[in-house]
């Protein structure tokens, strides 16, 4: 995000709900429940919820899928089967039967569903080479509402394997072409999540603006989790840590009445866990991260587990961590989620650094930086430049004196250079002169990469 002269950024992009970590934090000091429960009571709901059985992305159901034709129905239980998390093999062999020699004639938005239940599974390739099929057929290849819906399923494949870039072509491309019918907040959220992977967080913004998603949302809006979860993403990489924290959590509230338990279909918790972690939330993200890691091993995703676990060994910050993070890049690797992968690498090289280890994070830290060139992600790339790059300064760029840490710790947190002189009882032009020493001595552009260069530096 580009600042002013004076180091102002955009409003935060209020979120939808508000102050239960805030209410969690009482409690736990007020000694009346552990913290695990505290914090994990905020996302399940008291009694079910009443309505639809399932939430199925991009549609909507008046009722759980009685009375519609068979493949449709079969895709409904499909997705509901995989929302719950459980019996993956299941889940693969009814996508299928959904998805068999008649599906290029079956309903659009039970193939739909499939090819997502699918993608739930991991199986990324098998879902990319469906909607191949699917394009050559006339029926697909002629109705911009058909087309749409590839493009939609093609872009969160891109997204999956890495390719942020193409998958906001293509998100952009179904924006512009859409229709009746047409899944927009979907499309939307995956844009703001694709936009937000290569650093284009001036665009993603815009796009909130330009649809209204911002502040409080309606109950009722199309795919609110998904929005939500997209907000929560842009959120942390601008520096807005807790209201991240509020987003992912409000996210995961919805789900968790809507059934979900699957942390493939959003992984709000692990992604909450890392904004806990920025807010000095340590019980919170802790407690987040072991959550997820016990829903990611019931379903059994390479992804989902190897995502956890990253979140795991972060949020111990222990003798385990630097083996968490190894076994989660393994899974990461075998799961071909190069999205995850990259930043896996990332955290277990500046890790390992940390430790001592300078050559193996150094290794580590190429190695993320060659994924996110076979990925196409100059931001990402830059990124591991950068972080390489400190690691060949004095003391390996640990330089910053205590003042300029707070001074930088603050403006990650995206407190302006008025607020932070305010807040240290400094002028203005102290707090610029200090700032322009941090970005100098950690070889960093800007406040954007402050989140990750001052980690270490602070650790």
């Amino acid at each position: 995000m580009q600042e002013t002269a004076a180091g102002r950024r955009p409003a935060p992009i209020a979120p939808g709900w508000r102050n239960s970590v805030g209410r969690a934090g009482a409690s736990d000091r007020a000694g009346d429940r552990s913290p695990e429960k505290a914090v994990r009571d905020l996302w399940r709901p008291a009694t079910p919820r009443r309505g639809p059985a399932t939430y199925t992305p991009g549609v909507l159901l008046a009722d759980d899928g009685r009375g519609l034709p068979s493949e449709p129905r079969t895709a409904v239980r499909c997705i509901e089967l995989a929302n719950l998390g459980v019996n993956r093999a299941a889940v693969i062999e009814q996508a299928e039967r959904v998805l068999g020699p008649d599906a290029t004639r079956a309903d659009a938005y039970g193939v739909w569903l499939a090819i997502l239940a699918l993608q739930y599974t991991g199986d990324v390739v098998s879902a990319d080479a469906q909607c191949e099929r699917l394009a050559r057929h006339p029926l697909w290849s002629g109705s911009v509402r058909h087309q749409n819906l590839l493009r939609l399923l093609r872009a969160r494949s891109s997204l999956m394997s890495g390719d942020a870039t193409r998958a906001s072509n293509l998100l952009k491309a179904a924006l512009a072409d859409e229709g009746p019918a047409f899944p927009a907040c979907l499309a939307i959220a995956w844009l703001i999540e694709a936009l937000v992977h290569i650093g284009e967080l001036d665009q993603a913004h815009e796009v909130l603006l330009e649809h209204g998603l911002v502040g409080r949302l309606s109950a009722g809006l199309p795919d609110r989790p998904h929005v939500l979860a997209a907000r929560g993403a842009l959120h942390m990489a601008m520096g807005q840590f807790q209201h991240a924290v509020d987003d992912y959590t409000a996210c995961g509230r919805t789900l968790a009445a809507l059934n979900v338990v699957n942390s493939t279909v959003i992984p709000w918790r692990s992604r909450a866990a890392f904004g806990a972690l920025a807010v000095q939330r340590y019980d919170l993200a802790l407690a987040l991260a072991e959550d997820e890691l016990i829903a990611a091993r019931k379903w059994g995703s390479a992804r989902g587990v190897g995502a956890a676990l990253h979140a795991v060994a972060i949020a111990r910050r222990g003798e385990s961590s630097v083996p968490l993070l190894e076994e989660a890049v393994q899974l990461l690797d075998l799961g071909q989620a190069r999205t995850e992968l990259m930043q896996a690498l990332y955290d277990l090289g500046t890790l390992q650094v940390e430790r001592k280890d300078v050559a193996g994070g150094r290794s580590r830290l190429e190695a993320a930086g060659a994924v996110a060139r076979e990925c196409g992600n100059a931001y990402w790339a830059e990124r591991v430049r950068l972080g390489l790059a400190r690691l060949s300064g004095p003391d390996n760029g640990r330089t910053l004196t205590r003042q300029e840490i707070k001074i930088a710790q603050l403006a990650r947190a995206g407190y302006s250079n008025q607020r932070i002189a305010e807040t240290l009882f400094l002028a203005v032009r102290t707090v610029e002169f200090h700032l322009s020493s941090v970005y100098r001595k950690l070889a960093i552009s800007g406040r954007r990469e402050l989140a990750t260069a001052l980690g270490s530096v602070a650790a």
